[in-house]
């Protein structure tokens, strides 16, 4: 679906739930592409509150909305519970073989409460608002998810989304993607160094809430590919 035909329809949506006093947070690949990651986004995240969760579902399949819901299809399903939990829909008439997908989460599925984000402009209709998870709360909520999963597979999204923030938001350099653990081409390994511990240093001067403290030393060893278990 093209931007043009896109933002009315997602904002129609969107806004439906915002007016019905249902506060979105954004997930997934519209925040990285926010910290300068270069993504197409074919997936809008949104986390709702889980006792509202419902609600919004049954707004969304409001005839005069023009949405409808779908199973996950494999690409989501590829996500495992991060992908294939929530709900998900597409506009009734976007036709493509793979159509812009709204994804609703629940906040328990990724640990993170409007309160953990900051309120900005909604990215199809800036008259309304929603909100952004600030970068330490993700951070922390990305690990928290990691937690969540035995299993590596489950696992794997939450970590490259992580291992992909930190590149985009600390080290300030979305293009080296995932390689966060290795100097960036011909880099020395002495300014890898360097560059490393400046990025630890910003994570020590982070706002963490107390009970959460303990994941700025677990998003450290993570930045510095060491095991936090």
């Amino acid at each position: 679906m093209t931007t043009e035909l896109l933002k009315p329809r997602f904002a129609k949506a969107t806004n439906i739930l915002l007016e019905h006093a249902i506060p979105l947070l954004e997930w997934g690949d519209q925040v990285l592409l926010f910290w300068g990651y270069p993504i197409a986004v074919s997936v809008y995240d949104f986390v709702v509150q889980d006792p509202l969760i419902e609600g919004a579902t049954n707004h969304l399949e409001s005839p005069h909305i023009g949405f409808k819901r779908i199973d996950p299809p494999l690409s989501e399903k590829a996500k495992g519970p991060l992908g294939v939990q929530g709900y998900h829909f597409i506009h009734e008439y976007d036709d493509e073989v793979q159509p812009t997908i709204l994804h609703l989460m629940p906040q328990s599925l990724v640990h993170l409460k409007t309160s953990d984000g900051t309120h900005v402009p909604s990215p199809f209709d800036p008259s309304h608002g929603l909100f952004r998870p600030k970068l330490e709360q993700h951070c922390i909520s990305l690990i928290k998810c990691m937690e969540d999963y035995t299993d590596a597979n489950d696992r794997l999204p939450a970590e490259r989304a992580l291992r992909i923030l930190l590149a985009s938001a600390v080290y300030e350099k979305p293009s080296i993607g995932e390689n966060i653990w290795v100097p960036e081409g011909n880099e020395s390994s002495e300014n890898f160094k360097s560059r490393q511990a400046a990025a630890v240093t910003e994570i020590d001067e982070w706002d963490i809430a107390e009970e959460d403290e303990g994941y700025r030393e677990k998003i450290i060893k993570f930045l510095k590919g060491e095991r936090y278990e």
